[in-house]
This record gives C-alpha cells, sequence and structure tokens, in this order.
C-alpha cells in the first residue's frame, strides 16, 4: 500500500487486517519470516528505503512492549494510531487494552511465536549436529574388533633392491625414438 492510499494520516505506524497471506512477520524471532494470514490483524512499521516508502508488518500478537512504548510517546491514544478507525469493535478494544496495559495480551500471541519452554526446548534444537569422526564412534561404540586394519605389504630386501635402484639412477631413461621428419627437399612431385 502506498503512502496516500486509503488514509490521509502520516505516522510511523499502520494498523490494518492483512490484504493477502504474502508478507511475512517481521516480529520476534521464533515468528520471524512466518506468513501472516489474510484478514488476520497486523501492525506495520514504516520504512523509508531510497525514497520510496514501505511498511515492515508483524502480526499485533508480536508487537512488543517497546514498540507499543514507542507508539505511545508519539500519540496520545491508541484512537490516534493510523488505521485504527477502519478495525473491527473487537479489535479496536484489544488495541486499546494493550495500549492501557503497555503489552499485547497472551491470547492475541500467534502459535508461531510462542517459544518453546522447558523439555520442548530440548528436544526442539534446530542446531545443525556435527558427524563424529570414524574414531569417535569406534570410542564411543565401546568396540575395538569391528574392522581390522590393514597390514602393509612385506618390505623387499633392500640389498638387492639398492643395487637395482643405483643402477636405474644411473641410466637416464630416454624417449623412444621418433622417425626423422621428410624435409621439403627429399619429397619428390610427379
Amino acid at each position: 500500500m502506498s503512502d496516500n492510499e486509503g488514509t490521509t494520516k502520516k505516522s510511523g505506524y499502520r494498523l490494518e487486517y492483512a490484504s493477502s497471506a504474502r508478507s511475512k512477520c517481521k516480529g520476534p524471532k521464533p515468528c520471524a519470516g512466518a506468513p501472516i494470514a489474510k484478514g488476520e490483524l497486523r501492525l506495520g512499521s514504516v520504512l523509508d528505503i531510497k525514497g520510496s516508502t514501505s511498511h515492515a508488518w508483524r502480526h499485533w500478537g508480536c508487537t512488543t512492549g517497546k514498540i507499543i512504548s514507542n507508539m505511545k510517546s508519539q500519540f496520545e491514544s491508541a484512537d490516534d494510531l493510523d488505521g485504527f478507525e477502519l478495525l473491527k469493535e473487537e479489535d479496536q478494544e484489544r488495541v486499546r487494552k494493550a495500549w492501557e496495559d503497555g503489552k499485547v495480551a497472551d491470547e492475541d500471541i500467534p502459535a508461531t511465536a510462542i517459544k518453546p519452554t522447558g523439555d520442548e526446548a530440548e528436544g526442539d534444537e534446530e542446531k545443525p549436529k556435527k558427524r563424529a569422526t570414524a574414531k569417535a564412534k569406534k570410542d564411543a561404540s565401546g568396540e575395538d574388533g569391528e574392522k581390522p586394519k590393514r597390514k602393509r605389504a612385506p618390505a623387499r630386501a633392500k640389498k638387492v633392491d639398492d643395487e637395482e635402484d643405483e643402477a636405474a639412477e644411473e641410466k637416464p631413461k630416454k624417449a623412444p625414438a621418433r622417425k626423422p621428419r621428410a624435409k621439403v627437399e627429399d619429397l619428390q612431385y610427379s
């Protein structure tokens, strides 16, 4: 939505219902990047990129206390927010309650924004696990004899090899002889 569509107010924040499901939440970490469903209440922070104005959207439930305090410093009441008058009455009450409390109600927080707690947090680690080396696997399993090590080939008798090596070193190998090229003078034309 551009600057002049739908409203005459100019501010750093906008409340509206998502017009499509294409926008992604820019909220706190567990929810960041989650899609905002069509028709869901969202809060937009105005961005100015190379002279073009846009919004960074987040679920209404992903609005932090810090953002609400920033809005309070710019506006006297929640009714002054851009897009507030276009909201349903029940959503206006949700926004007013968050304005008074200084935070969004827990029931407004989307499931994608809820951080796992306790045992769930330990089991749902998203960190990639490092692969264990063969030696570490062997130590962990406690079995030593699964795969025998390869034995080296028996050593040759050194005296005989040394004599052959010296003979080979004295006579450098020559490249195979090539046929001499025919000179232009030697060719006969008929």
